[in-house]
């Protein structure tokens, strides 16, 4: 595809409601189906500090993790961790807690500002009518990444003709937005209507891709992109490098539609009242 640009918004602009801010989010947001947002106010100590309980978690959680190619991947949601501890073995382990505890924290982090950046979308994203989107649960995704030249013979399921097209499309159609971050310098391979493009990417920003629900809720009007982050860490670097990737659906995307549906009926009663005046005032002028 074309190079887009990589048009990159600060987090208090978007919170402030800038309009200058809000028109680059809503011009990558409707040509590219992304953008990046810096100054998030989530440290690389603070990404660093929610995996010091991983490692140990990797066993202690087994189910909840998967190996493809140089990657490991843990899958987390609040209801995933409230059924884990209700095992034996988990309930009172106390690493398990301080690793639940600063993942949540990390989820409501991204949520608020998912939540913020869905509200500049719901408020201004077009005048056409809109669609509700279901309020699936969030739903977290943390990559342990080692250098690809360690693993081989297992290249990543992605890297398969078009797996990435088709496996990770069908995930993004549950979810309005996905929020991205690495712990160190990476990059970030981006798909789109347009095809496969690729950027650096730091632990200063967040790359925001909208999901098939956006896309939806707009109908068509907003593109849908997905991507994934790859980091190689150098090969001496046992303990690798991280990424989180958060997907969720913002309910304050249906509030903008029931504010929509709103307005509308609110039209259709002054619409009945005008002509139920214009047709008392015809017939006394007729009279």
């Amino acid at each position: 595809m074309n190079k887009p640009p990589i048009l990159e918004v600060e987090y208090r602009l978007i919170k402030s409601k800038d309009k200058n801010a809000i028109q680059k989010v809503l011009d990558s947001a409707f040509k590219y189906g992304m953008f990046l947002v810096s100054g998030h106010g989530i440290s690389s100590e603070e990404l660093n500090a929610a995996f010091t309980e991983a490692e140990f978690c990797f066993g202690l959680l087994a189910e909840r993790w998967s190996r493809d190619g140089d990657r490991e991947e843990f899958a987390w949601s609040r209801s995933a961790m409230a059924t884990a501890e209700r095992r034996r073995e988990v309930k009172n382990n106390e690493q398990f807690h301080m690793f639940r505890q600063k993942m949540d924290n990390l989820a409501k982090k991204f949520e608020g500002i998912a939540k913020d950046v869905a509200q500049i979308i719901g408020s201004n994203g077009g005048k056409q009518p809109r669609k509700k989107i279901k309020e699936n649960e969030t739903r977290m995704t943390l990559f342990k990444h080692s250098n690809s030249a360690l693993q081989p013979h297992t290249p990543r399921s992605c890297q398969a003709p078009g797996a990435m097209d088709t496996g990770s499309r069908r995930d993004y159609a549950t979810f309005a937005l996905g929020l991205h971050i690495p712990t160190e310098f990476g990059e970030f391979r981006l798909l789109s209507e347009d095809g496969p493009f690729s950027f650096r990417v730091n632990p200063n920003t967040i790359v925001i891709t909208l999901g098939e629900q956006i896309q939806e809720w707009s109908y068509g009007e907003l593109r849908s992109a997905f991507g994934e982050i790859n980091i190689e860490p150098e090969i001496q670097d046992d303990k690798g490098a991280y990424s989180i990737e958060l997907k969720c659906s913002p309910s304050i995307l249906n509030d903008a539609v029931d504010k929509n549906e709103s307005i509308s009926i609110t039209d259709q009663i002054i619409f009945v009242v005008v002509v139920a005046v214009a047709y008392k005032l015809f017939t006394y002028l007729l009279s």
